[in-house]
């Protein structure tokens, strides 16, 4: 089966998370009460709440410090609401000097709420004012809820993802902009790519394509039949379609497990046994052949349902309607999690249905890399075979690629490549050492193929 080869881990571009909205011009005064009567004070990246019972009007104090980043929303994403179409205003407490500004941010999921961002120039008080959009006041319910976290623009930011299949691109809509999706901050996306034993997503080439170029992140997901077909069938097909998107620089494939539209439930079809082994077949068939272990999608119920020898593969729990800061309620017989849908009915700059689902990674941004890097590690880099070294690895500004076995005649050529696949540099190697100069590179690790008319060996590199 043909593997498209990516590099392994260069996430030092890939501007992973939610980043904090620049200020806008403008600001409000009409103060009204200080609410709550505490000055806050954090250095934790999570997100925390203010109050539940926010008014327009009302004006907190926080402590700050000089060069730390602080933010502030109301988007339900970080597990604020808004009941009224807020603004944010953070002043000075001792001068009254505004600092900055937001009315909207430019969210998609919550575009009328403001997400304020700001990196302290002194140590002291700032007073943040809440108003209603036009510098209104309000009292009394419905109320809304204010967090705020320390950023620092830092690793410690959400990783947040989207799911996608041609129902997100069918007419009346066009194709998804990715590049859109990106630029909102979704990091990563599973895309459809088969069902049963010979259905083909439609848009499946066309959205795996676009997303990996537009610089998200991207992986395979596989609808189950199992009240119609086998497991090894279907993980058959699901590999003819997706195999070249499995491996080094993608998200894992993973197994959509939940009931089909109609012909019954999986549960009234199957005992917890024998679901279990239809998935397990149907992991074990993919990881066999992949050498990339699967994740499982479900549903609380069925993550109970299941047996408990399943739970060494990693989860994607559903649990809509909640919150990407809140953990799941149910994981069944899971002890973690790895993705969280916590969303159905979204919309997202770039996609046209207004019914997207999001999706959240359960860890920050160094987490998120180290879990794709662990994805490519032993895949494809031949670590025993020495035909050719590295060196110096690390590096800063340049590697030789030194062949121990060097055959002029065998037309042997060199390929770069990083994270995203794209391909840095070819070469013909002429000489047993090869010297490449590598300073302009951003920081992170790469991946070096020596192919010959024998085979190919891959090693990686990293760039400091």
């Amino acid at each position: 089966m043909k593997k498209l080869l990516l590099s392994v881990a260069l996430f030092s571009f890939l501007n992973i998370g939610v980043k904090a909205q620049s200020c806008d011009n403008g600001g409000c005064s009409n103060f009204t009460n200080q609410y709550p009567s505490s000055t806050f004070s954090t250095t934790s990246s999570a997100w925390t709440t203010v109050s539940a019972y926010m008014n327009a009007g009302n004006w907190t104090l926080f402590n700050v410090v000089q060069g730390n980043t602080y933010e502030w929303s109301y988007c339900s994403e970080f597990g604020g609401s808004q009941a009224w179409d807020a603004e944010l205003t953070l002043y000075d407490n001792a001068s009254s000097t505004v600092f900055c500004y937001q009315n909207n941010s430019s969210r998609t999921s919550c575009p009328n709420a403001p997400y304020l961002g700001w990196t302290a120039t002194f140590t002291g008080t700032v007073k943040l004012l809440t108003t209603v959009s036009g510098c209104l006041t309000n009292t009394g319910s419905p109320y809304s809820t204010l967090v705020w976290r320390q950023s620092n623009g830092g690793s410690s930011t959400l990783v947040l993802g989207v799911d996608v299949s041609h129902y997100d691109s069918d007419s009346p809509y066009s194709a998804i902009d990715w590049q859109q999706v990106k630029a909102a901050g979704y990091v990563f996306a599973f895309a459809k790519a088969s069902q049963g034993i010979s259905y083909t997503d439609p848009s499946f080439i066309t959205n795996m394509t676009n997303g990996i170029s537009a610089g998200v992140v991207m992986g395979a997901y596989h609808f189950a039949s199992p009240i119609s077909n086998g497991a090894t069938a279907e993980a058959q097909h699901f590999l003819s379609v997706a195999a070249s998107y499995i491996g080094q620089g993608f998200l894992p494939p993973v197994l959509d497990l939940e009931d089909p539209s109609s012909g019954g439930t999986l549960s009234s079809s199957f005992t917890s046994a024998a679901l279990t082994a239809w998935v397990q077949q149907w992991v074990s068939t993919v990881q066999t052949q992949t050498g990339v272990a699967p994740v499982i999608y479900t549903n609380g119920n069925y993550a109970a349902y299941l047996n408990s020898s399943i739970n060494t593969y990693k989860l994607w729990i559903a649990d809509p309607g909640t919150s990407a800061t809140t953990p799941p309620a149910n994981i069944g017989v899971w002890s973690d999690w790895a993705f969280k849908q916590y969303d159905w009915y979204a919309s997202v700059s770039g996609i046209g249905n207004p019914d997207v689902d999001l999706d959240v990674f359960n860890g920050d941004s160094t987490a998120f890399s180290n879990y794709i890097a662990g994805i490519a590690t032993g895949i494809t880099e031949n670590i025993s075979d020495n035909n050719f070294v590295v060196y110096p690895n690390p590096t800063h500004d340049n590697i030789t690629v030194e062949r121990t076995s060097f055959d002029n005649d065998k037309n042997e050529v060199m390929l770069i490549f990083n994270i995203q696949g794209q391909l840095l540099l070819q070469k013909q190697i002429l000489q047993t050492a090869t010297n490449i100069d590598v300073s302009s590179f951003p920081k992170g690790v790469y991946v070096v193929e020596v192919k010959t008319e024998m085979g190919f060996t891959v090693k990686k590199f990293v760039k400091e």
